[in-house]
């Protein structure tokens, strides 16, 4: 008990307040900036390889990130209903987009979205497989870890 009384008393007192406070506004605030972090996607991964080739890729645990403006003139379609947790841009030598993967989550049901998908791309079979803007696009789901792959490839 007398070490709960002590406790009591150094938050009590005026001059021993911010020796508790201070650390403990310190926690909470890079707590809050790591929540903040993880909604907003985190930043953004830009790596140069060796051969020239360039990645550029995010993710995001909690939230959803949003694309690099550099695919801004694919005009991707992302369903509405998706979040988008991850992806990865991979670049030549000369800035040129070669690959695209796009990792997404949703609650919504997965037939219903690859449907959707398969309308946007045309396709006749099975997958929502087809063109877009010069790739090859692919779109497929995992029940295992319940992510749409979104896979764009240069033709």
């Amino acid at each position: 008990m007398k070490k709960f009384g002590s406790f009591f008393t150094l938050l009590t007192s005026k001059g021993y307040k911010k020796v508790v406070l201070i650390p403990l506004a310190f926690c909470l605030g890079f707590f809050l900036y790591s929540l903040y972090k993880n909604f907003t996607g985190g930043d953004v991964d830009k790596t140069v390889y060796d051969d020239g080739t360039t990645r550029i890729s995010a993710q995001s645990d909690l939230g959803s990130v949003k694309l690099p403006k550099i695919l801004d003139s694919l005009n991707i379609p992302i369903h509405d209903d998706l979040k988008i947790r991850n992806y990865d841009v991979l670049l030549d030598k000369d800035e040129n987009i070669t690959s695209i993967d796009i990792y997404c989550k949703s609650d919504k049901d997965a037939n219903e979205i690859i449907d959707w998908y398969k309308e946007k791309l045309n396709a006749t079979d099975d997958r929502a497989k087809g063109e877009w803007n010069g790739f090859d696009m692919d779109v497929s789901y995992s029940e295992g870890s319940k992510l749409f792959s979104i896979t764009l490839k240069k033709q």
